[in-house]
């Protein structure tokens, strides 16, 4: 019950979010805004996607092979790919934490604890983005101040594989996979930070460069606005109060986007778009896959079963 009472929430949260912005920004204007699309920015776009998959894709595929797990590029991509289908499906893209859930049991330990570090240099390469637009287009106190908290943290996020590798000696593991997981931290630990985070900042510049595409395929608006906002909007549509973001990233889109005079309408609608390309198309790529190739599809269907009970149970 408790399960499903947060689902509804969610439902709730992005219907709620998403008739505010229908009541500030009319249908009639989304409709008119999309119009005026010039869709030769949508194919740029889409060559900004595979990009970014193959950025991400390389940087995953080398964390596997540091991480002491052989696997193929084939499998690699599959597990990565079939993150998103999983993250477009949960709330704040909590299933592309779940990787693990497509590698053979042997490996699942080091895969959880890589894919840990994985998102982790996600989200540390969208904040050192916002500290660089701060810093850039803010009044000089407040950028300042963001890079000086950025520059703190930095060591931090240098030794995040050793500070990732201590998630195994949690208590809430059973005995026999937390040995497991110690075994693997091991490796883990070694893993140079450097040329992983690297790696994430330019896939994240490639998503912005995405948004900047999208936006111009309605109206030409300056680099900057991007910079200085994109890496709020995707933080907005990464709580996990709504569904698929969907709400939470269009307003605050709006919101932002007004400061660089773009109407609420195209930023709506650009807000959206970049959910589009960037999560769902990959996801149904990764959907089909999965589907395709069947690996272990009945047992993650068996545990995601299971939870469902045992939230309705509770």
């Amino acid at each position: 019950m408790l399960m499903r009472g947060g689902a509804w929430l969610r439902w709730m949260i992005s219907g709620g979010v998403g008739a505010v912005i229908l009541w500030r920004v009319p249908v009639e204007g989304l409709r008119s805004a999309f119009g005026a699309v010039d869709g030769r920015w949508f194919l740029l776009a889409l060559g900004c996607v595979f990009a970014m998959l193959t950025a991400r894709w390389i940087r995953w595929h080398r964390l596997l092979a540091a991480g002491g797990v052989e696997v193929s590029r084939r499998d690699s991509a599959r597990w990565l790919l079939g993150g998103f289908t999983l993250s477009v499906v949960t709330p704040g893209r909590i299933g592309e934490w779940g990787r693990c859930l497509f590698a053979a049991p042997s490996d699942r330990p080091s895969v959880l604890l890589l894919n840990i570090v994985d998102r982790s240099l996600d989200m540390w390469a969208l904040g050192s983005w916002a500290v660089i637009g701060a810093f850039a287009f803010k009044p000089r106190p407040y950028g300042v101040f963001a890079l000086g908290v950025w520059l703190a943290f930095l060591p931090v996020a240098m030794c995040l594989p050793a500070l990732v590798a201590r998630v195994a000696d949690l208590q809430w593991w059973k005995t026999d996979f937390r040995d497991k997981l110690r075994d693997a931290a091991k490796t883990v630990e070694t893993i140079p930070t450097a040329p992983f985070a690297a790696l994430a900042l330019v896939s994240t510049a490639i998503d912005m460069l995405t948004f900047y595409l999208l936006l111009c395929a309605f109206q030409p608006v300056p680099l900057k606005a991007v910079l200085a906002t994109f890496p709020w909007i995707v933080m907005a549509g990464g709580l996990p109060i709504s569904v698929g973001g969907i709400g939470p990233r269009e307003g605050v889109a709006a919101m932002l986007l007004a400061h660089y005079a773009v109407p609420s309408a195209v930023a709506c609608n650009a807000g959206l778009l970049i959910f589009v390309f960037s999560a769902l198309l990959p996801a149904l790529v990764g959907g089909a896959w999965l589907l395709v190739s069947n690996p272990q599809i009945t047992q993650i269907e068996q545990i995601l079963g299971k939870q469902t009970a045992s939230g309705q149970e509770s």
